[in-house]
């Protein structure tokens, strides 16, 4: 069995030697089935880019396996020497079939993620190599996110850190800094190609206009605690301890100091929500797969065919979205806070305020006063809450106004992680707002 994956040829060889009894119900009880169809899903799951050809190829491998395994389900009496050995011969072929996937992921590189939208770009770029870890998950907000010490050992160990940058997670800066002193970490919000947005000024953005986009010219920085350099990318490497970015001022406190200006946040006014564009996210792809591969050149191809895919993929939802959204232009409606430009920017809809200025600071009351004047003056339609966030204020906002309320997330927060999210989370985005806007229409 030398080319039995060492999984399976635990499992066989320690099947082979003892004739299991029944163990109830042969699909739900019995381990070794258990096992054989966790490795089977694991592995194909991973191979596949379309959904229901991974649920059709790992269906087939377990109905492939089940008069293999079936003997063992049964009394002993029933198991024949001759059954048990052709068994397990069934079980070593199917190994050598998983062995090839299975060594590929252990050879690939270990990656850490921050949010949800992240881990979902960068868990497509992977199918078939391995998975990235998620920092934040749930309905966790990045914005005032305090890293757990069991997170600690993930940043340790990471080749490579994939994150939006301290602008949204401010919390994450110190921990990246001291933690993964031996990873490549990619701040995407410098990632080359992506569509930069100014924060919109007050409670109902009087002083916004559509004038602020920056598409971003510069090569995007692969911060690097070791001199490593490539040129093939126009990455630059540069170590944690140099670490500068001219176009954007970082500060190193500690987010419990960290102050909110007009803005909100401080990336020179730029608003860090760069995921809801799905052009960023394409952007994105691209820098996800050039980094995966400069680690893991015996994958590259399939980092940049799985990018092509999910790039693609994007292109036709959009197509979608402005078809559904076409008649919204004009909509007035208020959001939670202020997310949202780059979905709206995208897809030609407008927010005309936003009750809070930082999501984890209650607004002032002159604030909702104006948001209040603001929804009937302009008859908003709408004032959506997010799920990271006490709705109360919502209700209060509303409040004999004639406004309805839904939610807008844009986390994915009860999304399931994997390369589904981001799709997912973008057409839910573009369905909570077509749906509000166009029933109180």
């Amino acid at each position: 069995m030398g080319g039995v994956g060492p999984i399976m040829s635990e499992i066989i060889s320690e099947r082979c030697k003892i004739e299991c009894p029944a163990l109830f119900k042969f699909k739900k009880a019995c381990p070794f089935y258990l096992a054989i169809q966790k490795l089977s899903n694991h592995s194909i799951r991973n191979s596949c880019i379309e959904k229901n050809q991974c649920y059709t190829i790992t269906s087939n491998i377990i109905t492939f396996l089940e008069p293999a395994l079936r003997p063992f389900s049964r009394p002993s009496s029933a198991n024949s020497r001759a059954s048990v050995l052709k068994s397990c011969t069934a079980l070593a072929a199917f190994s050598l079939v998983m062995t090839p996937l299975a060594a590929a992921q252990a050879d690939s590189p270990t990656v850490v993620t921050s949010i949800k939208p992240v881990h979902s770009l960068v868990s497509a770029v992977m199918q078939g190599v391995g998975e990235p870890t998620l920092l934040i998950d749930g309905a966790n907000s990045p914005h005032g996110y305090a890293l757990k010490p069991s997170q600690a050992g993930a940043l340790q160990d990471a080749d490579i850190v994939f994150w939006i940058g301290e602008d949204l997670a401010p919390s994450l800066k110190k921990p990246i800094d001291t933690l993964s002193t031996k990873a490549t970490v990619v701040e995407l919000m410098d990632t080359k190609g992506i569509s930069h947005l100014d924060f919109r000024e007050g409670a109902t953005f009087e002083a916004h206009d559509h004038g602020d986009e920056d598409h971003d010219g510069h090569d995007h920085n692969h911060e690097k605690h070791t001199d490593h350099k490539h040129d093939d990318h126009d990455h630059d490497h540069e170590k944690h301890t140099d670490h500068k970015h001219d176009d954007h001022d970082h500060d190193d406190e500690k987010y419990a100091e960290h102050k909110h200006d007009d803005h909100g946040h401080d990336h020179g006014g730029k608003d860090p929500h760069i995921w809801l564009n799905p052009d960023n996210g394409k952007a994105m792809l691209k820098t996800i797969s050039a980094t995966l591969s400069e680690a893991d050149p015996n994958n590259a191809a399939l980092y940049q065919k799985n990018a092509d895919a999910m790039s693609t993929a994007l292109d036709n939802l959009s197509a979608e979205i402005e078809g559904s959204m076409k008649n919204l232009e004009n909509t007035g409606f208020i959001v939670f806070h202020d997310a949202y430009h780059h979905f709206e920017h995208r897809y030609d809809v407008e927010a005309a305020g936003a009750i809070t200025l930082s999501p984890e600071t209650a607004p002032s009351a002159d604030r909702v006063t104006e948001i209040r004047a603001t929804i009937s003056e302009i008859g908003a339609r709408c004032v959506f809450s997010e799920p990271q966030f006490e709705p109360k204020i919502v209700a209060t906002v509303i409040e004999g106004t004639g406004a309805k309320t839904a939610t807008l997330d844009p986390l994915g927060a009860n999304l399931a992680n994997g390369p589904d999210l981001y799709p997912q989370l973008i057409a839910n985005l573009a369905k909570s707002l077509k749906d509000c806007l166009a029933s109180s229409s």
